[in-house]
């Protein structure tokens, strides 16, 4: 079972050397799903409403961030065998989130993990990354992560701790 200060799995979408996969220690995790129904005013009536279903779709994560590089991973199953997911320290966040853009041929991925070994598979492009650092937590940064993501891509139930 994986650990529950490590509830969230992102990666790049690469394959090779460029991969970048992190285990993040999330504190809290936020879905927002906006939609924009249209209300047209029709005089001395009561006003027509039209749903067209379009969802937006955001996750809110408030983060922990180490100063320093821990060593620390976790290991999630793949195709083909097991992916492990190192815990990033600020720069590894602020490199991915500067690096990283959403584009077809490497989607950026968000798993959000669940106590019974199941997980929620999204797409996302980052919209957000802050970082405050705390005199009552010098060795830590206090983070957000905000993320427009697709609709939910799946679950998968075969997750393992390192």
């Amino acid at each position: 079972m994986a650990q529950q200060e490590l509830m969230c799995l992102v990666w790049n979408g690469e394959s090779s050397s460029a991969a970048r996969r992190y285990a993040l220690k999330t504190l809290s995790v936020a879905h927002q799903i906006g939609k924009s129904p249209i209300q047209i005013a029709i005089p001395n009536n009561t006003p027509t409403l039209l749903d067209l279903n379009m969802v937006r779709p955001t996750i809110t994560l408030s983060l922990l961030l180490d100063k320093k590089v821990t060593g620390k991973t976790i290991t999630g199953t793949s195709e083909g065998g097991g992916t492990t997911y190192k815990v990033p320290t600020k720069q590894d966040m602020e490199y991915f989130v500067t690096e990283n853009g959403y584009d077809a041929s490497s989607k950026l991925t968000l798993m959000l993990l669940h106590e019974d070994n199941n997980y929620e598979e999204y797409e996302f492009a980052v919209q957000q990354f802050t970082t405050n650092l705390m005199p009552s937590k010098e060795d830590r940064y206090d983070s957000t992560l905000v993320v427009l993501v697709t609709k939910r891509a799946g679950t998968y139930d075969q997750l393992t701790d390192d």
